[in-house]
């Protein structure tokens, strides 16, 4: 792993503040949606209502009770810790994010999920998060074991 200049560095953190804000809000009206659920005892309606807007939340399955919004909110909550401690695994657990939001939240989460996709693919994203920074290194001892044998 290559240290990273302070450039690079707030380069980075500028592409990856766009999938920050937007797991941010995600997760909140998850949470927000969770728990009123568990105040208001309705557990057959999963939905929201802001003012003249309902926001519905996805029924898994065979986690059709609680389970499915709880999954659903770790999903997001997951891949806002590996973005602000800058692991690499933050990368495939935001892009599967993005893809569910891209499902549940059908119109405008494919939107936003198309425009945030870019940014996990960017180099600089990468960079910045350690994406792939062991890899190659495994690859070059598989070689040298292979070559010795």
């Amino acid at each position: 792993m290559t240290e990273q200049t302070k450039q690079e560095k707030k380069t980075g953190e500028k592409v990856v503040e766009g999938p920050k804000i937007y797991f941010w809000v995600i997760s909140v009206l998850a949470a927000i949606t969770t728990f009123s659920i568990f105040d208001t005892g309705n557990l057959l309606d999963r939905t929201m209502h802001i003012g003249p807007v309902a926001v519905g939340l996805p029924r898994i399955g065979f986690l059709s009770g609680d389970g499915g919004l709880w999954i659903f909110l770790a999903l997001y909550v997951a891949a806002l810790v590996g973005l602000y401690i800058r692991k690499g695994w933050a990368i495939p657990v935001g892009r599967a994010a993005l893809v569910v939001s891209m499902v549940v939240l059908f119109p405008v989460g494919t939107i936003f999920g198309a425009i945030l996709w870019k940014r996990f693919n960017d180099p600089v994203a990468k960079n910045y998060l350690n994406y792939g920074a062991g890899i190659d290194k495994d690859i070059d001892k598989k070689d040298e074991n292979k070559a010795t044998k």
